[in-house]
C-alpha cells in the first residue's frame, strides 16, 4: 500500500506519454487537411465567380463605351451645325426674320434615338435667346423646365446655373430622378457646353435613360445586400444597381488596378468587391457581393471537411495506446542520449519531462554563458570608434552620437581632452619576454586608470607602450577640469610605483569643447609626448605649457581629411573655423622660417587641389594665380588669407546651389497650388507624387520654406478665392464651394468659419452691407 501512491503518478505520467503525442498528430494531420482543402476550394471558387463577374463587367464597360462614344459623335454633329453655331448669338428669336432662324435650326436637328436607344432625347439650351430646341419641340426655358423636363429635387434657378454657370465638356451627370413629358424616369444627362470656358453661350442636354444602363448590370447575382454600380473619374456613381435600392458607398473604395478584386473588410462593408476601369473614360464598373453569396458551395465543402476532420480526431483517440507504445521508444532514446551527453547515471528517471525540462535548461544557461561571452567582443567596436575619433574621422555629431547609442554608451561634457600615457619597455629590441611583461605592464595600469578615471575618461590602446586617455570634463570650468586632471595622473603614476618599477609619463593636449575636435588634441600630446620622452622621462606635460617651436609647420592628414570633408559638404563655419586654426597655429604661436611658412602653403594649396578635383571643379586658374603669388610674395601670411577665401567661395558655392535648389522646388509647388486649388482632390499625396519626393519630406520642406503648413496655405488659398467669389458675385455657396475645390457644402462652410469665425453667408451680407453704405 505505501508503494502505491508512487506506481500511481508513474501510471499518471505513463498515460500523459501514451496520449499526448498520438493525439496531436492525429489532431494536426486532420487540421491540415481540412485547412488545405477548404483553402484551395475556397480559392478555386472564389476566382471562378470572380471570373464570371470580369467577365460580364468588361461586357458592361464595352457596351458602354460604345454607347458614350456615340453619344460623343453625335453631340459633336450637332454642335458642329453652322445653323446652331449661328443660333447661339441670337437674343430675341421672334423678332422679324429671327423667327425663321428658330424653325431652320429645328429642322436640321436628327431624331438620333432611332439608331442608339440609349438616347431617349437631346436639347439644345440657348443662354442668350433663352430657348430650348430638340427635334420636334421648341420651348422657352421656364416653360421648358415647368412641363418637358423636370428635376424632382432642383428648382429652375439651380439647374439654369448648373447648365450656364460651369462649362461642361462631355460631362454625364449621374442618374437623377426626373419628370419628362408627364413621367417619371431615372435619367443620365450628357452635357456639352455651347462657346468656351469664361463665355458660356448655351449648353448640349442629351438624356439617356437610366433603364438602359441598369438593364446591363442585371445578370449579376445581388442578393443579400449586393449591388453593382458605375464610378466616375471623380467617384461619383453614375448608374447603380442593388438589392435593397439604397445607393452603394464607394469613397473608401480604391481600384487602383485596371482590373481585379478586393476581398471584404470593413472598408467594403463586409462585401467581396469585384471591378474593372475603363481606358476610354477611366469610369469603374463594381460589383459588390456578400461572401457567403459567392461561396455558397464552399460552405458545403466547410462542411464535409470538418466532418473528415472529426472523424480523423475520433480515430485518433481510438489509436491512441497503439501510438503511445511505439511514440515512447524515441523518447527513451533521447532521455538516453541526453543522459550520455551530460554524465548522468545510465538509469530511466522517473519524470522523463522533468528530466528534459532540466537539460534544456542547462542548455539555455550553456547558450546564455556564450551570449555572455560575445558581450565581450564589444570592446572591439569600441576601439574602432575611438580609433576613428582620434582620427578625426567624424564629420557631424549626429554620426558620433549614433554609434555610441549602438554601443550603449553616452559621452557627454562641458570640454574634452586627449592624454597618452606611456611606459617605458620599447626603447631597446622586443623579444618574447619584453613583449610578456610589457603586456603585463599594460594590464595592471589600465586597471589604475580604470579606477582613478571613473566618469572622468576612457581608455583606448594605441601602442604596445602607450595608452590613449579621453579625458571628460562633465560639469567642472577648464582650470578646475586641469586640476582634476593633474590629480588624477599624480594617483595614477603613485599606483603603478607601488606595483612596477616603472614612471609612466603622461602628455596632454590642448582642451576641445566638442568630440569633433579631439583628434587635434591628440596630436598635440603626441608631440608633447615626445618632448616628454626627451626631456623628462616622466611627469606629466601639457601641450600648452611647451615651449614654441620653429622646427616645423602644424597640418596633420586627420586636419586635412576634416578640412577636405568640411568643405565638400558645404560647412562654411566649420571650414573658417579650421582655417583659422591653422593659422593661428602656424603663423601665430609658431615661430616658422619663410621656407618653412612657404611649405605649409604648398601643404593647403595642394589640398585645395584635391578638393577641386573630387568636386570636378576644372577652372583651376586661381590655385596657379595663388601658387605664382607664394612663389612671389614676401608675406606668405597674406597668400594664405587668399587661400582662406578661396576654401570659404567653394563652401558658399555648394551651399547656395542647394538653397537654389529649395527655391526653385518651393516656386513650383506654389505654382501648382495656385492653378489647381480648385481640384477637391489636391492634397499632400497628390503634390508629393507631382514633386517625385515622400510626403513627409514634403510636409516639413514646406514648412520650413514658408513657415506655414501645406494644408493651412491650401486653405488660405481656397479661402481667399472664395471671399472674392462671395463678394463679387451672386453665384450660390454650393457652386463657389465646388469652384475652390470642396465636394460639399458643409465640408466648405465649415472651413470657411474656421478661417474667418463667420459663416460665408454672413461674412456676404456684411462685405456687401460695407459697400453698400460706403456708396
Amino acid at each position: 500500500m505505501r508503494g502505491f501512491p508512487i506506481r500511481g503518478s508513474l501510471k499518471r505520467h505513463r498515460l500523459f506519454v501514451r496520449l499526448l503525442i498520438p493525439y496531436l498528430l492525429f489532431m494536426l494531420l486532420a487540421l491540415l487537411l481540412g485547412l488545405l482543402l477548404y483553402n484551395k476550394t475556397y480559392d478555386a471558387m472564389k476566382n471562378e465567380v470572380t471570373r464570371n463577374n470580369l467577365e460580364l463587367l468588361d461586357q458592361v464597360k464595352d457596351t458602354m463605351d460604345r454607347r458614350l462614344s456615340e453619344i460623343n459623335t453625335i453631340a459633336m454633329q450637332v454642335l458642329s451645325d453652322p445653323q446652331v453655331k449661328g443660333f447661339q448669338r441670337v437674343t430675341d428669336p421672334f423678332d422679324g426674320s429671327t423667327t425663321f432662324k428658330v424653325m431652320e435650326t429645328q429642322k436640321r436637328l436628327y431624331t438620333y434615338n432611332v439608331s442608339n436607344n440609349f438616347v431617349l432625347d437631346y436639347f439644345l439650351l440657348f443662354k442668350n435667346s433663352d430657348l430650348a430646341l430638340s427635334p420636334k419641340t421648341t420651348y422657352q426655358l421656364p416653360r421648358f423646365y415647368r412641363s418637358a423636363f423636370t428635376y424632382t429635387d432642383k428648382d429652375y434657378e439651380t439647374w439654369r446655373s448648373e447648365m450656364f454657370g460651369t462649362f461642361h465638356a462631355q460631362t454625364f451627370q449621374p442618374a437623377e430622378d426626373v419628370t419628362y413629358q408627364g413621367k417619371s424616369y431615372s435619367m443620365l444627362t450628357y452635357v456639352q457646353s455651347l462657346g468656351y470656358p469664361g463665355h458660356i453661350q448655351g449648353a448640349l442636354a442629351i438624356l439617356v435613360d437610366n433603364r438602359q444602363v441598369q438593364s446591363l448590370l442585371g445578370g449579376l447575382n445581388l442578393s443579400d445586400g449586393g449591388w453593382a454600380s458605375i464610378v466616375n473619374n471623380k467617384g461619383q456613381v453614375i448608374s447603380f444597381v442593388s438589392a435593397d435600392g439604397k445607393r452603394p458607398r464607394t469613397e473608401a473604395i480604391d481600384y487602383k488596378l485596371s482590373r481585379g478584386i478586393i476581398n471584404a473588410s470593413d472598408k467594403t462593408d463586409n462585401m467581396l468587391i469585384t471591378y474593372t476601369n475603363s481606358t476610354y473614360n477611366d469610369w469603374s464598373y463594381v460589383v459588390a457581393q456578400p461572401p457567403h453569396v459567392v461561396l455558397q458551395k464552399v460552405l458545403y465543402i466547410k462542411k464535409i471537411t470538418f466532418a473528415i476532420v472529426f472523424a480523423f480526431l475520433f480515430a485518433g483517440l481510438l489509436l491512441a495506446y497503439l501510438f503511445a507504445y511505439r511514440s515512447s521508444r524515441p523518447l527513451l532514446g533521447i532521455v538516453k542520449t541526453i543522459s550520455e551527453r551530460f554524465g548522468a547515471e545510465n538509469n530511466r528517471p522517473g519524470d522523463m519531462y522533468g528530466f528534459i525540462h532540466n537539460s534544456v535548461s542547462r542548455l539555455i544557461d550553456n547558450n546564455l554563458e556564450l551570449q555572455g561571452e560575445i558581450e565581450k567582443q564589444a570592446p572591439l567596436l569600441w576601439e574602432t570608434f575611438f580609433e576613428r575619433l582620434l582620427k578625426g574621422e567624424f564629420l557631424t555629431m549626429n554620426e558620433i552620437n549614433s554609434l555610441l547609442r549602438h554601443q550603449r554608451m553616452e559621452i557627454s561634457g562641458r570640454g574634452y581632452a586627449i592624454g597618452i600615457v606611456h611606459f617605458p619597455g620599447m626603447e631597446t629590441d622586443l623579444n618574447a619576454d619584453l613583449l610578456h611583461k610589457l603586456d603585463v605592464s599594460r594590464v595592471i595600469i589600465k586597471e589604475i586608470l580604470r579606477a582613478r578615471l571613473g566618469q572622468y575618461g576612457y581608455l583606448h590602446d594605441v601602442a604596445e607602450d602607450k595608452i590613449a586617455v579621453l579625458f571628460v570634463n562633465p560639469v567642472e570650468e577648464r582650470e578646475s577640469f586641469k586640476s582634476t586632471i593633474e590629480d588624477i595622473v599624480r594617483k595614477v603614476q603613485e599606483d603603478v610605483r607601488a606595483k612596477l618599477p616603472i614612471i609612466p609619463a603622461v602628455a596632454v593636449g590642448s582642451f576641445s569643447d566638442s568630440l569633433l575636435d579631439v583628434s587635434s588634441s591628440y596630436e598635440e600630446a603626441r608631440q608633447s609626448l615626445y618632448y616628454t620622452n626627451l626631456e623628462h622621462g616622466g611627469g606629466l606635460v601639457w601641450y600648452d605649457e611647451l615651449p614654441n617651436e620653429s622646427s616645423g609647420f602644424y597640418f596633420p592628414g586627420e586636419v586635412e581629411t576634416r578640412l577636405i570633408n568640411y568643405v565638400k559638404a558645404g560647412e562654411t563655419a566649420e571650414v573658417d573655423k579650421l582655417l583659422s586654426m591653422l593659422h593661428r597655429e602656424n603663423f601665430l604661436e609658431r615661430h616658422l622660417s619663410f621656407a618653412m611658412q612657404q611649405l605649409f602653403l604648398c601643404e593647403v594649396l595642394g589640398s585645395l587641389v584635391k578638393v577641386q578635383d573630387q568636386l570636378l571643379l576644372y577652372n583651376q586658374g586661381d590655385v596657379k594665380m595663388l601658387f605664382q603669388q607664394l612663389y612671389s610674395s614676401d608675406k606668405p601670411a597674406l597668400v594664405y588669407r587668399l587661400v582662406m577665401d578661396k576654401f570659404k567661395g567653394i563652401c558658399q558655392e555648394i551651399d547656395q546651389k542647394k538653397k537654389s535648389r529649395n527655391v526653385r522646388l518651393v516656386e513650383s509647388i506654389i505654382e501648382l497650388l495656385g492653378q489647381r486649388y480648385s481640384e477637391p482632390n489636391l492634397n499632400l499625396d497628390s503634390v508629393a507624387d507631382q514633386m517625385n519626393t515622400s510626403k513627409v519630406y514634403l510636409s516639413q520642406f514646406f514648412k520650413e520654406q514658408t513657415g506655414t503648413n501645406f494644408s493651412e496655405y491650401l486653405e488660405n488659398l481656397r479661402m481667399e478665392r472664395a471671399k472674392d467669389l462671395l463678394t463679387q458675385t451672386s453665384q450660390a455657396i454650393g457652386d463657389i464651394a465646388l469652384q475652390v475645390g470642396y465636394h460639399s457644402t458643409n465640408t466648405f462652410s465649415r472651413a470657411f468659419k474656421r478661417g474667418t469665425g463667420v459663416s460665408a453667408t454672413t461674412y456676404r451680407d456684411t462685405e456687401l452691407s460695407a459697400k453698400t453704405s460706403a456708396s
